[in-house]
């Protein structure tokens, strides 16, 4: 799915942009045609213009009878002088200006010649229709062999909004969206590789990678527009609203043509990524549509704990069954395995020679909706080898349903089980729930209390847990029930004058305008379980601590400090015999810092000390993360690393926005 929306500009450039505008103009061919309203048959026609001679009526009476749905539209045309010619050619220069159905087609020259059918219009061509802005050097069309030219054209794209401008509604005189001044950082796209979860950007202090990309500048030399489609030899995308732009997607030999079932096939033979008009990164040929919905087929992973290192995912298109069920099947090549010929990720296992089956891995993710009800399932394969299995697959479930209870209101109810979990816990490091099963409900609520700004999240439940003992690797099973609050709140100290922050534009190296400020921050969390065993275990946990921003990315060197400190205290009762929950690390340090260092190079560290002088763990890090990157407005890639459960990946973002009324479509 992904695949498909990072080319969505290419889909709906194709016939919702230049073939909708070139329909505008073959079905109105007219001075100035009339809508008439016929009550028979209530629908829409026209009436023929002094610019249709009467050999060409009869066909478009035809035309009429034979698409009895289409919409036909007014077209008036404005000009300091118009000619008529015979009656054969029609001309207008000077400030042409032609109204159709909301849009605003301008020229220096507009004429029309009925014997050969072809329309032309010279001289700083603009159309612009809501958010859809297109203008070009020449434009040619014949309106009875339905192909022509554009010649050196520019324009801007609104994807999220380019059906309704487009769209043939009578007498509309809909200009679309009303634009920001401002360029508002909006969506993206997102690539990943390794196994890491990329959190929210801290800059920006969101993650809008939606997959899709909604408002593009674009241009090409030359488009050829034909009845079905149009096709060029090359064309250059950007998504930044300002120049110069630092990425762009080049197209070559590109195809646009729309199939019998409605849907539109375009194929790049190549298609090149372009950073800061130097760098040039060649992604092959590609094939985009509703119909193909393609991703990228191979990604790479690094998994050294079950898969020995390096991994080759071949990738599916999701599977849809009734609508309602989903099936996302990814095949696995183990390199490292392949190039070693033995494994180390299989603990119980003596022997490490591999054969055939230990080359290949699987993962099935299920996603199944019916009426209120939600289920999710996760299946994860390191080997296809049959007598490795118990130690390869890893699983997890969950059936969700959303309801309405008293007192805490919208809540979820959840049914889960699990084989073979990874959890991590403070200093312990990993350790493994070998298996669990049980139910909890579940409830989150955002809120806000004067400036202070709050989420809550209350779990109560039961379940049945195997995994390891807190004393050693041994593996014990208990039914534990468990309560479980936290809350957490941010109170503004101080900020700068936003008045001077919404006069700036924005910078080179952020999508978003920089706000220093100083908050407080606070975390508390609270928990008990109690243990069949008889055993139980309480704890409360208060965190607090200051949070600070300074600089605004306007100059290359430490222009931009993020950097919180948080001391935590936790109090205790009881203890857990299982590893994975036990309340270690009583007295913690939270420390993160994000710094730039030159330009768009930043690094970004997070990590927990333990301060607590009684613990056999006192002054050690975990949860670390290490991350270095490239930060643009544009775009952002970068590398991070977490040393303690020795997971790492890059990652590759391209940002979005809506565009303002300052953009300029050429560059």
């Amino acid at each position: 799915m992904a695949e498909k929306k990072k080319y969505a500009w290419l889909l709906n450039l194709g016939l919702l942009g230049f073939t909708g505008l070139l329909s505008l103009l073959e079905t109105s061919k007219g001075k100035e045609n009339f809508l008439q309203y016929t009550d028979a048959n209530n629908q829409y026609s026209f009436s023929v213009g002094t610019l249709v001679d009467n050999s060409t009526s009869a066909d478009f009476e035809k035309l009429k009878a034979e698409n009895k749905e289409n919409i036909f539209l007014t077209l008036k045309i404005f000009a300091d002088k118009q000619y008529d010619y015979n009656q054969n050619i029609y001309k207008a220069e000077g400030n042409v200006k032609a109204i159709i159905n909301g849009g605003i087609l301008r020229s220096d020259f507009l004429s029309y010649e009925k014997s050969t059918g072809t329309l032309s219009a010279e001289g700083n061509i603009r159309f612009t229709k809501g958010g859809q802005y297109f203008l070009g050097k020449e434009f040619k069309f014949n309106l009875l062999k339905k192909e022509g030219v554009i010649k050196d054209v520019y324009g801007i794209l609104d994807v999220e909004n380019v059906l309704n401008d487009l769209k043939f509604e009578i007498n509309s005189n809909k200009t679309g969206p009303k634009k920001n001044k401002i360029n508002i950082y909006d969506d993206g796209i997102e690539y990943s590789f390794g196994n890491i979860k990329l959190t929210e950007n801290k800059i920006t202090r969101s993650n809008k990678s939606i997959g899709l990309i909604n408002n593009w500048r674009f241009k090409s030399n030359l488009i050829t527009v034909e009845e079905n489609g149009w096709k060029s030899n090359r064309i250059i995308f950007t998504n930044d609203p300002f120049d110069s732009h630092q990425i762009s997607f080049e197209g070559i030999d590109v195809i646009a043509e729309e199939e019998d079932d409605g849907n539109l096939l375009i194929t790049s033979s190549k298609t090149n990524l372009i950073l800061e008009n130097r760098t040039k990164i060649y992604l092959g040929k590609r094939i985009f549509g509703r119909k193909k919905k393609n991703k990228n087929k191979l990604e790479f992973i690094y998994d050294g704990k079950d898969r020995d290192g390096l991994v080759l995912i071949r990738r599916s298109n999701t599977t849809n069954i009734n609508d309602n069920i989903e099936l996302d099947f990814q095949p696995q090549f183990l390199i490292n395995r392949a190039i070693l010929g033995k494994t180390n990720s299989y603990k119980n296992s003596e022997n490490k020679n591999t054969n055939f089956s230990d080359l290949f891995g699987l993962s099935l993710k299920v996603n199944a909706i019916n009426d209120n009800w939600v289920f999710d399932s996760i299946n994860d394969l390191s080997t296809l080898n049959i007598y490795r299995f118990s130690n390869a697959i890893r699983h997890s479930s969950t059936l969700r349903r959303y309801f309405r209870m008293p007192i805490i209101d919208d809540s979820s109810f959840n049914l889960f089980t699990t084989y073979r979990s990874r959890a991590w816990n403070g200093t312990i490091g990993e350790t493994e729930i070998k298996s669990a099963f049980g139910g909890y409900v579940e409830k989150t609520k955002y809120f806000k209390t004067g400036e202070v700004k709050n989420n809550l999240n209350i779990r109560i439940g039961t379940a049945r847990y195997e995994a390891e003992k807190f004393e050693n690797s041994d593996m014990i099973s208990l039914w534990r029930s468990s309560v479980f609050a936290s809350l957490d709140s941010e109170y503004p100290i101080w900020k700068s004058n936003q008045k001077d922050l919404y006069q700036k534009e924005l910078s080179s190296l952020s999508p978003v305008l920089i706000n220093p400020e100083l908050v407080f921050r606070t975390n508390i969390n609270s928990a008990y379980f109690n243990y069949n065993n008889s055993s139980d275990q309480g704890f409360l946990k208060l965190s607090l601590g200051p949070e600070i921003r300074l600089g605004t990315l306007d100059r290359n060197f430490l222009d931009y400090t993020k950097f919180s400190v948080m001391p935590g205290l936790k109090i205790k009762f009881g203890n857990s015999p299982f590893k994975f929950d036990n309340a270690i690390d009583l007295k913690t340090l939270n420390i993160s810092l994000m710094q730039q260092i030159y330009g768009p190079l930043m690094f970004d560290v997070i990590s927990n000390l333990n301060i607590d002088n009684r613990s056999n763990t006192y002054g050690e890090y975990y949860d670390t993360k290490l991350g270095l990157l490239w930060h643009k407005r544009s775009y952002e890639f970068g590398i991070y690393y977490h040393p303690n459960n020795y997971a790492g990946g890059l990652y590759f973002r391209i940002n979005g926005f809506k565009f303002g009324n300052s953009v300029n479509a050429v560059f």
